[in-house]
């Protein structure tokens, strides 16, 4: 199934790659602009131009219920965006996303742990953009394709919940390892993207951003097994999922042979959790420099030569 949903994304990606393509193409073998030293565009600038976009995409999670390629999960991504250009090639972007993660130990190294989680998380941030060609304001006249680098800083907000006996548990409530950790963390956004020129106000941008982030509880699970006898109930049953396999539970290192002992590995805290963005985005520009205003084309007014202006006043002699 999971394969499957990578297959889909990356179906889509190339799908929207192929499609914005052609239409590129057809749209510029159409646009009859004017030339860079047109008297139409003197004295416009290239810089100024803010844009809007809207994206979708998939969120992939990697941590500590994720450490190796048979565990991936690739969930869905939205964001809506806006950008001010600066110079030719650098312009700034402020994000909001929606998106979601997940993933479970079953089917992977540490099935045993039986642990899983998913969660719904908000990211802002703001990112600076460098671009390898430089923004030209006729249509005509900009590469088809843009490569561009992008990083900046930003929170994200995460709520990692699992499901329980029929029911979901939102797992912070619950100290599972003994940690009241912060919902918020700071994050790192970096990675590169293609813009292609679909149009004078729409472009298309198919980006892949990696997500550093300053926190191991992405998925509630960092350090080390607590004592289950001083925990609530329901809190220890969260934290140690193992005896859910009955037959298939290990040997536990406790004398009762029922739980854990405090102290006991639960996660990897050397290694933060992060995920991976990968999304399409079509972006519209609210002010296209890209237009044509007759109050700026001077007509010239006819000159007559001299020997004509003779030859009329000789006639009124």
């Amino acid at each position: 199934m999971r394969k499957d949903i990578l297959h889909f994304t990356c179906g889509f990606v190339l799908l929207a790659f192929f499609l914005a393509t052609n239409v590129a193409e057809a749209q510029r073998s159409r646009q009859r602009g004017p030339l860079r030293n047109s008297r139409l565009y003197s004295g416009l600038s290239n810089y100024g131009v803010m844009k809007l976009s809207v994206g979708v995409g998939s969120a992939t999670y990697f941590g500590d219920l994720c450490e190796t390629g048979d565990c991936i999960s690739v969930r869905p991504y939205f964001n809506l965006g806006f950008d001010y250009r600066f110079g030719g090639r650098v312009r700034a972007r402020m994000e909001g996303a929606y998106f979601r993660l997940a993933s479970t130990d079953a089917g992977g190294k540490n099935a045993v742990r039986n642990l899983s989680f998913r969660s719904g998380n908000i990211e802002v941030a703001a990112t600076g953009i460098f671009e390898f060609y430089s923004y030209n304001k006729f249509f005509n006249q900009r590469p088809l394709f843009s490569p561009y680098l992008f990083a900046g800083i930003g929170v994200s907000y995460f709520t990692p919940r699992t499901k329980y006996q029929g029911s979901w548990y939102t797992l912070p409530r619950y100290d599972t390892e003994g940690v009241d950790y912060s919902q918020f963390t700071p994050v790192i956004p970096f990675g590169f993207g293609v813009q292609i020129a679909l149009a004078n106000e729409w472009d298309l941008s198919i980006e892949v951003g990696y997500r550093k982030i300053f926190t191991d509880y992405l998925d509630d699970v960092s350090t080390v097994y607590q004592n289950n006898a001083t925990m609530d109930p329901i809190a220890a049953a969260l934290a140690d999922r193992t005896k859910e396999l009955g037959g298939a539970a290990p040997t536990y290192d406790s004398n009762d042979k029922v739980h854990w002992n405090e102290g006991h590995k639960r996660g990897n805290p050397d290694r933060k959790d992060s995920y991976i963005i990968v999304a399409a985005k079509l972006e519209y520009t609210i002010n296209p420099l890209v237009k044509t205003r007759r109050s700026n084309v001077k007509f010239r007014r006819p000159k007559f030569s001299g020997g004509t202006g003779g030859s009329r006043q000789k006639r009124r002699r």
